[in-house]
């Protein structure tokens, strides 16, 4: 992945990291990795990645009773006692990749403030990354912070909820689906890699929605395609003139995922992810849908 400029061709900081380099700085005491799955089982356990914990994506970044994100204070504390705070570049590796970049839009949309990173292609990644002694054991050397990652200002408009998505329908705005076709025709309701298809009341999408399938835009290992690429796979959603774009999938991982390859490697702020996604918008009675 080429490395983005601004328009006067400067280097850009960019939230991305690869496999590599993480594989590099391991041995970095100020680098900290936070692996994000789907896995109940992973409250506070050791990582894939050598000093990595492994954590479930909704005991991180849900509040414990209400279906919303916890507050930036309780992230912040729930990352120390990860093992990641104030002088830390904090890695998020994803299993499947999307939920590291939920967990980086999350932890941004509330405030929370440091270095944080997304590993780019997420546990995918790293297992496939080429390096030269795969089976020397690195050893971590981590150090403890003393205090909890800065809270910072709240980021709200990189989320947009239901009532926000009925007003955009009546406007200029895109809305761009990123599931799966299947998803996106309404033969399913979760991908096809789900064991049940489950997440939402009814098949369909939101009514206008445009079709950009998230692996779109990453290669066969999950990571995310060079600039130039991106370019030409998205030129057929026709948005360049849209004020706004709403980005959902079904849980809004996806779709978190997308916020992140647009507002980081193609420079476009327009993007707002619906945190509903199809598990809101296909359950509740009388929003309008199609198939």
């Amino acid at each position: 992945m080429s490395t983005p400029t601004t328009e006067a061709g400067e280097a850009r900081t960019t939230a991305f990291v690869s496999a590599q380099w993480l594989e590099r700085h391991l041995t970095d005491p100020r680098v900290a990795v936070i692996e994000i799955t789907d896995d109940p089982a992973h409250v506070d356990a050791p990582g894939t990645i050598p000093g990595g914990r492994a954590v479930y994506w909704k005991n991180l970044l849900w509040h414990a009773e209400r279906r919303e994100f916890a507050s930036a204070a309780e992230l912040s504390d729930r990352l120390l006692a990860l093992g990641a705070g104030t002088g830390h570049t904090l890695v998020f590796a994803g299993e499947p990749t999307q939920f590291a970049a939920y967990a980086l839009w999350v932890a941004r949309v509330v405030g929370v403030g440091g270095d944080l990173r997304y590993l780019d292609g997420g546990l995918e990644a790293w297992r496939w990354r080429d390096s030269g002694s795969p089976d020397t054991p690195v050893e971590a050397q981590f150090i403890r912070p003393y205090s909890a990652l800065p809270v910072s200002t709240p980021q709200p408009e990189h989320v947009i909820d239901r009532d926000g998505v009925r007003q955009a329908l009546d406007s200029d705005t895109v809305v761009v689906d990123l599931r799966s076709p299947e998803e996106f025709a309404g033969d399913r309701v979760s991908p096809a890699t789900e064991p049940i298809d489950h997440g939402a009341q009814r098949h369909g999408r939101i009514p206008g929605a445009r079709s950009l399938h998230v692996r779109e835009l990453l290669d066969d290992v999950g990571r995310v395609l060079p600039a130039d690429a991106l370019r030409e796979r998205i030129s057929t959603l026709d948005a360049e003139q849209a004020p706004e774009l709403v980005f959902y999938c079904r849980l809004s991982h996806r779709a978190a995922l997308g916020w992140l390859v647009f507002t980081d490697i193609l420079d476009d702020p327009r993007v707002r992810v619906y945190d509903g996604s199809w598990t809101e918008w296909g359950s509740i009675v009388g929003t309008p849908i199609e198939r």
